[in-house]
């Protein structure tokens, strides 16, 4: 048989028309990845061959595509059988069918189809539309090559056809096999099938058997008797020892002592508790006084670093402005391009800042969330916790809040120093009391500067002289001037409404407001330390967890509140997008700086070194003021010597409880805990196995005494004899039973050898068909068949049975088994055919070479159709290669 072609559609993952191309005479593969669906289209073929359109059963159903369960599995299939080529189409389920077109026009339909494909394959309908033939022996299917092939029913008739075609009958084997079916019958008269006795011999061997199980009850019943005598003396002796009163005594006393000394050592283990509890808030207290005293250091030691700071940048802020007075030159024309990339910048950072706040929003939301579910779990919160957390809920100037009004007054800075980039200067050199008669925009000169002072000028300014008249100012119009005055004003607006929102008039009272949040977030940290030092080292007190989880939830809605809703966020691009924005704005700005740096780059560095020194000579500033606070408000509520005075009484308290245990310790009972509790449940076992013992020994005497009367007149020697002389006539009769069993057997022994000869001539030639390709992977090697055509064993060195080889040589084994079969069946001029999907995969890579010879030469008389996902593999076997292509 020759494969040609194979077409599916709607079955399993291939949903549209798909064909497997290439398909040609000798050896074929077809290497793909895993789950690519090798096995589906190996599935498909053998539907198409041994299941009926018509079938509805599992098989039949597991061809379903998963996205599609009202869809119709159909496979064509294109194939010659001998000279006669044959085209063939089945579907399944939806609309069942099958067309069977055999050459020379002749075309069967449903039914009549599927009784001329079996025809033509020499196929066994076995019920549920299925049907059965040597190609399901010969068409390995996934995981199927470790096991040998199936040649039961039709498969097996080919085989049995082929072999009697080369010995005709073997009369001498026939004659034996009928004459042995004679003796087993005679046997079976005495033997059942499994050679269990039955009959004559069997009533012969039970009759026995029961004379000498009552031979054998007598004889142990007058046994007993004898020892019930010796049990009966044993046990008065032991009762007289058990029921012994001054023992008794004794042991109750002892179980007295020794609850007494366990009830001292429960009396002990409890003081020792107790101190050692003691010592625990001891050392907890003492860690905390550390802690503050390691953070008070901390801070003295950065206000230093900070005041030194200062220092050098006030230094580096004067050489700056040195540099500037002498590099200050010409550049009104690439600052403009400058100013434009910088409010580029700017535009880009809000952008960016705006997209964070609502990212971080999200965050603080979700977390919100969280701490809410878990504050609903939680009860009972510590008295002192609660009290702090109520004075830190009032503190609204956070780290977050804190950070956001830096950054606003940053903001603010930077846009009034650009307006003053744009601003008209206007000086004044007036005498003292002239100041007075001046007045701009209505306000007197005097609110708004000192008299030798110059006011910078960026909107219509009307300047008042008494009893002159009045000066109107009018700077030009510029399109950066506005965007520089617009941001400044945003930016004081945003800090005001920063302000507004921490309840603060001015940066100073905010950075104190913070200040008393920091002082306040500590003592709520301390309280829950003091609270955890004070609960045993096994033991978590939820309501501490309670009071975390509000604390977190009032953090969060102070800082979901501080946020604020900027409703545009939504509209907003993803913050990859705003990054990628200020990316572009800070290139564009580090051109035009470079592009004003080139003509002029004294005037241009000189600025930027004075900018960089005033912001860094303002964050030092700011962060040595915060520092001085700090320090200051710790200090006025507790003193460095109240907290010295602190740490040392931690200590004694410490080392007063220390002392505590170790004396407690030194006054522990000398006695094991686990000895005594030991020693009492072994007394107090003792006296209840007595109390038991005792009355046990009592019934069990009364009991022996009334079983000895009734036995000593039973008369058990007499009946004993009789007994023994009924064994021996039954005893004669199984042994004539016996030696015509033995006759019989020896017969069926002879004549089973001479038929046992006779079939393995019978199943010589599909030996000598499988053994040229074993030999050619093991040398020299032999197999055995059993008498359904499975290898039994292989002979090499020693007989080996195939159960007990590698899984590797098992599978080596039955892939060549099936090989040698199809190769019998060619030779006999039947139809044989080979495909082994994911075969082969235990092979070492020596053996595997030559299975790839056998595979070659074996692919010269019939068509081999391997499906693997091992490419690299198999790429060195030479086959054609197979492709599968899609509509």
């Amino acid at each position: 048989m020759i494969l040609h072609g194979l077409e599916v559609a709607q079955l399993r993952k291939f949903i549209a028309p798909t064909r497997l191309c290439g398909l040609g005479p000798g050896l074929n593969v077809l290497a793909a990845r895993n789950e690519f669906g090798k096995s589906t289209l190996l599935a498909a073929l053998r539907a198409a061959f041994m299941l009926r359109h018509s079938s509805r059963g599992q098989p039949v159903r597991d061809l379903l595509p998963l996205s599609d369960r009202g869809a119709g599995p159909t496979v064509r299939v294109d194939f010659s059988i001998g000279d006669v080529s044959c085209q063939m189409e089945k579907r399944f389920l939806s609309r069942p069918s099958m067309t069977l077109q055999v050459a020379g026009g002749e075309t069967f339909r449903n039914d009549d189809a599927e009784e001329q494909l079996q025809k033509i394959m020499g196929l066994e309908a076995q019920g549920r539309g299925e049907a059965t033939g040597i190609w399901s022996a010969l068409w390995v299917t996934q995981g199927d090559s470790l096991r040998q092939p199936d040649l039961s029913g039709r498969a097996g008739d080919r085989l049995t056809a082929c072999l009697e075609g080369e010995l005709g009958n073997i009369t001498g084997g026939a004659e034996a096999t009928r004459l042995l079916a004679t003796v087993r019958e005679e046997r079976a008269v005495l033997l059942d099938g499994r050679g269990h006795p039955r009959g004559r011999y069997k009533s012969a061997i039970a009759e026995e058997e029961a004379a000498i199980a009552q031979i054998g009850r007598l004889v142990e019943r007058r046994r007993v008797l004898e020892d019930d005598i010796e049990t009966l003396a044993e046990q008065r002796r032991l009762l007289h020892h058990a029921d012994d009163a001054t023992r008794h005594e004794q042991e109750m006393a002892d179980l007295a002592q020794a609850r007494h000394e366990r009830e001292r050592l429960h009396q002990h283990a409890g003081r020792l508790r107790a101190a050692q509890a003691e010592v625990r808030v001891a050392q907890g207290a003492l860690g905390l006084v550390e802690e503050d005293i390691a953070r008070r250091a901390a801070l003295e030691t950065r206000r230093q670093q900070l005041h030194a700071r200062a220092t050098e940048l006030r230094d580096a802020m004067e050489a700056a402005r040195q540099r500037l007075a002498r590099a200050e030159q010409a550049h009104a024309e690439r600052q403009h391009d400058l100013d434009r990339a910088m409010a580029q910048l700017r535009d880009a950072r809000e952008v960016h800042a705006r997209v964070r706040r609502r990212e971080q929003a999200g965050l603080w939301q979700r977390e919100h969330a969280d701490a809410a579910t878990l504050v609903t779990r939680l009860e009972d919160a510590a008295r002192d916790v609660a009290r702090a957390e109520v004075y830190l809920a009032t503190c609204r100037v956070d780290d977050a809040m804190i950070d956001r009004l830096r950054a606003a007054e940053r903001t603010a800075d930077r846009a009034t120093a650009q307006c003053r980039a744009y601003a008209t200067r206007l000086e004044f050199g007036l005498l003292p009391d002239m100041a007075r008669q001046v007045s701009i925009n209505g306000v007197p000169l005097d609110d708004v500067v000192q008299s030798d002072a110059a006011v910078e000028i960026t909107a219509a300014t009307t300047l008042h002289i008494a009893g002159i008249g009045d000066i109107r100012i009018q700077p030009p119009g510029d399109s950066d001037r506005d965007r520089a005055l617009t941001a400044r004003t945003q930016a004081r607006e945003a800090l005001a409404q920063l302000l507004a929102q921490a309840g603060c008039d001015d940066m100073a009272q905010a950075l104190d407001a913070h200040a008393a949040w920091r002082q306040a977030e500590r003592a709520v940290s301390d309280a829950r330390k003091m609270q955890a030092h004070l609960l045993p080292a096994d033991m978590a007190d939820p309501a501490a967890a309670l009071a975390t989880a509000k604390a977190r939830i009032m953090d969060l809605d102070r800082q979901l509140a501080g946020a604020g809703d900027d409703d545009a966020a939504a509209m907003l691009p993803p913050l990859s997008d705003a990054q990628a924005a200020v990316t572009a704005a800070e290139a564009r700005v580090e051109a035009a700086r470079a592009a004003l740096l080139r003509p002029d780059g004294e005037n241009r560095q000189a600025r930027d070194m004075l900018t960089r020194h005033e912001t860094e000579m303002e964050q030092a500033t700011q962060q040595l003021e915060q520092v001085t606070r700090e320090l200051a408000a710790e200090r006025v509520s507790q003193p460095d010597e109240a907290l010295s005075a602190r740490r040392d009484a931690a200590r004694a308290a410490r080392d007063a409880a220390e002392r505590a245990v170790r004396a407690c310790e030194a006054d522990c009972p000398d006695v094991d805990e686990a000895m005594v509790d030991a020693k009492i449940s072994r007394l107090e076992r003792a006296l209840e196995d007595r109390r038991t013992r005792v009355g046990e020994l009592r019934q069990s005497i009364a009991a022996l005494s009334s079983r000895i009367e009734i036995a000593e007149g039973d008369g058990l020697d007499e009946r004993i004899a009789g007994h023994e002389r009924l064994r021996d006539g039954h005893a004669r009769e199984r042994a004539e039973c016996a030696r015509q069993v033995e006759i019989l057997t020896l017969l069926a022994d002879t004549l089973a050898t001479t038929a046992r000869e006779a079939t393995e001539q019978y199943l010589a030639p599909l030996t000598r068909a499988m053994e040229p390709a074993l030999r050619g992977l093991f040398p020299r090697a032999q197999v055995t068949l059993g008498q359904d055509f499975s290898i039994t064993a292989v002979t090499r060195n020693t007989q080996e049975q195939f159960g007990d080889l590698s899984d590797g040589t098992r599978e080596q084994i039955a892939v060549l088994a099936r090989l040698g079969m199809a190769d019998l069946l060619h030779t006999r001029g039947q139809h044989a055919m080979v495909i082994l999907d994911d075969a082969l995969t235990f092979s070492d890579s020596g053996r595997m070479e030559r299975m790839f010879d056998i595979l070659t030469e074996m692919s010269q008389r019939m068509q081999i159709i391997i499906l693997t996902c091992r490419a690299e593999q198999f790429a060195g076997l030479g086959a054609r290669r197979l492709s599968v292509v899609s509509e």
